[in-house]
């Protein structure tokens, strides 16, 4: 059975989920996977010692090994999990989105990607996006700055480190753009499948 699996990574509140969502509803025999549906019970996420937050930006507070095994049973057998809206399938290529703020930093993931994206935001607008939401439970004051950004730069630094290559879209700009561009990787990554198999 033909299958890609694609990352979609990067900073909190960039469009993950946004982007994610619209390319499950047009690529055909496709699943999502959200990280942050994987997360630790509160009772068990680690707190702060100097401010007394919860320190959900990290990977101890992610089941991320009940992650990978969904990831697992998805590569044995995708038909059992295809959600996608999408109609008219004729391409015979499963499609796996995993989509989540440290998804490529969680090591075992890092041999399953055929393609990573990894969505950018300047810090001003990142805090922006993330003052606009609500959580629960509600981030404390001075949490993005104190805990939510340097967090981000940490991991992203890990990557840079690592030399994990990914592909960069910019969080800023309008979200047809990124769509449209990752949508026609996608379709040409079928495609290039499809021409191996045949």
């Amino acid at each position: 059975m033909k299958k890609l699996v694609i990352g979609i990574g990067g900073v909190s509140n960039g469009g993950k989920t946004t982007l994610s969502s619209k390319l499950e509803k047009v690529l055909p025999n496709c699943y999502t996977l959200h990280q942050d549906r994987y997360g630790e019970d509160p009772d068990r996420v680690q707190i702060d010692p100097k401010h007394g937050w919860m320190i959900w930006d990290d990977l101890t507070a992610l089941h991320n090994d009940v992650l990978m095994s969904d990831v697992e049973r998805w590569l044995e057998n995708p038909a059992a999990f295809t959600q996608s809206q999408a109609t008219g399938d004729s391409t015979g290529v499963h499609v796996l989105l995993i989509e989540g703020f440290l998804i490529y930093n969680y090591r075992p993931l890092e041999k399953v990607f055929d393609a990573r994206y990894r969505f950018v935001l300047p810090f001003e607008e990142a805090k922006r996006r993330r003052l606009s939401r609500v959580y629960a439970p509600p981030d404390p004051p001075g949490y993005f700055d104190g805990h939510v950004w340097p967090m981000y730069l940490k991991f992203k630094k890990e990557l840079e480190d690592l030399n994990v290559q990914t592909i960069e879209l910019d969080g800023t700009a309008p979200v047809e753009e990124n769509f449209e561009r990752v949508k026609t990787d996608i379709l040409d990554m079928i495609k290039h499948v499809q021409d191996k198999q045949t």
